[in-house]
């Protein structure tokens, strides 16, 4: 398995513009593409972290890096890497053309709801494998 296949969610397309045909623009784009994806992979991992410091902290326990457990962190960039292609779609598929163009506030919700389903990676990872 290809891990650049796996990872090649390249689900932004951008509308034609004059001038959009330029290698500086198209590298330009490419690049901004590769970093929200990889700031999307960033709030899943933050979504299952603050998930499992939750989860301590219900327990009454000092939330801090020591009461996570020797290997969370490795377990968690695997949960995150495993949910990852199920999140970045529904995050991003049905994005309106306004809303691509637009700086800021929809890529905002957008990160939002990429740490919300890192939070419940649980019920994706119920979907992802078959009972």
């Amino acid at each position: 398995m290809n891990i650049f296949k796996y990872f090649d969610l390249d689900l932004m397309p951008e509308e034609p513009e004059l001038g959009s045909n330029s290698q500086k623009t198209q590298k330009r784009r490419k690049t901004k593409n590769i970093l929200n994806t990889l700031l999307m992979y960033l709030f899943v991992l933050l979504g299952i972290i603050g998930q499992k410091l939750m989860e301590v902290y219900r327990a009454g326990k000092p939330v801090s890096w020591e009461s996570l457990g020797p290997g969370f962190l490795l377990i968690a960039i695997v949960i995150a890497t495993v949910i990852f292609p199920v999140v970045f779609p529904k995050v991003f598929a049905k994005m309106p053309a306004r809303a691509r163009k637009a700086e800021g506030g929809w890529f905002i919700v957008q990160l939002c709801v990429a740490f919300q389903n890192g939070f419940f990676w649980q019920a994706l990872l119920g979907l992802i494998i078959p009972k």
